[in-house]
């Protein structure tokens, strides 16, 4: 190798592969996590099924031909292992449906796109968020009302989400989440300023939708904190 070819003790090839490593995390192309990996000597690509996993599940239960090769999975903030994939134009209603031929479904009203219009995230593109994997909403978060966690800056999970991840639990377990407590989906508002909860009713065998005032708190009404 000639000298040209070395910038201090490094091949200038070495140097050029930095610089573009450096160029891909400051854009988002390769995350903190991924080069973590690669440093463990890792596959740091393995999340990639993760993907395929969730491309197959919205096939079976949505019929939906979708790509996540064009969403971010947010890094690990320490515990939030589970990671949930919302394509492009999924709506409240195509969920409501896709369950209702799994498993019986109560919501306060009857269509849930119209009243519920505020939302921390919308899928006008496909996204990916991290919650904790947990059967039960975030005991952490219990008697906070919605506005004490909006007050606070906690990212909460919104409606559709916490119904795609029923949807899905369903599927890899055929059993249910919230079964002792319920889901606060502090990340949703509706129309007149309601929050929409998530539970399943053990005794009548049914999901139910409901609603609460923003500023109401109690023990068994918990958000799920997303990292997005």
């Amino acid at each position: 190798m000639s000298k040209k070819q070395v910038i201090g003790s490094l091949p200038s090839k070495v140097l050029g592969l930095l610089a573009d490593l450096m160029h891909k995390l400051q854009h988002g192309v390769i995350t903190v996590r991924e080069l973590e990996l690669f440093l463990q000597r890792q596959n740091p690509f393995a999340i990639s099924d993760i993907q395929s996993e969730w491309q197959e599940f919205y096939r079976k239960y949505f019929r939906l031909s979708v790509s996540f090769s064009d969403a971010s999975i947010p890094d690990n903030a320490g515990g939030f292992d589970r990671v949930i994939f919302i394509p492009k134009g999924l709506k409240l209603n195509d969920v409501l449906k896709a369950m209702k031929k799994c498993f019986p479904v109560s919501s306060y009203i009857d269509d849930l796109d119209k009243d519920v219009i505020d939302n921390v995230r919308v899928s006008d593109c496909n996204y990916a968020i991290r919650i904790r994997e947990r059967v039960e909403a975030d005991e952490e978060l219990k008697n906070l009302s919605a506005n004490k966690l909006r007050q606070q800056g906690v990212n909460a999970m919104t409606l559709l989400e916490r119904l795609v991840y029923e949807l899905k639990y369903f599927s890899e377990t055929n059993e249910h989440l919230d079964v002792q407590n319920w889901t606060l989906c502090a990340g949703s508002r509706g129309r007149d300023g309601g929050v929409p909860c998530v539970f399943w009713l053990a005794g009548n065998g049914r999901l139910r939708v409901g609603w609460f005032f923003p500023g109401f708190a109690v023990g068994f009404l918990r958000a799920r904190q997303s990292v997005s």
